[in-house]
């Protein structure tokens, strides 16, 4: 899991969501594309979902048979230890639900 910080956001005070999360799902996207092999895919969840309405913003994405999550915030908005908490805590989760 990857967390994204970003800064100087326009403006903090039209927060509407605490958390927002987004997945694109199972992504059919060939492996292969001549010599290039595909490793994963990853998105940028606050392009979507703007971190000037959102605390938190988590995307999920699978293609090339792995799963990448990715936790955005606002440097302002949060600190950064305690989104590290919760990007292990989450991690945590998915690995101890693995059946």
């Amino acid at each position: 899991m990857r967390i994204l910080q970003r800064d100087h956001l326009e403006s903090l005070q039209t927060k509407h969501w605490g958390t927002a999360i987004t997945n694109l799902g199972r992504l059919d996207f060939p492996e292969k594309y001549g010599e290039i092999t595909l490793d994963r895919f990853i998105m940028q969840p606050g392009g979507g979902i703007p971190l000037a309405n959102a605390n938190l913003v988590l995307g999920a994405v699978t293609c090339a048979g792995k799963l990448s999550l990715v936790l955005e915030y606002a440097e302002e908005a949060a600190d950064a230890a305690v989104m590290r908490k919760i990007k292990d805590k989450a991690v945590e989760y998915l690995i101890n639900s693995q059946g």
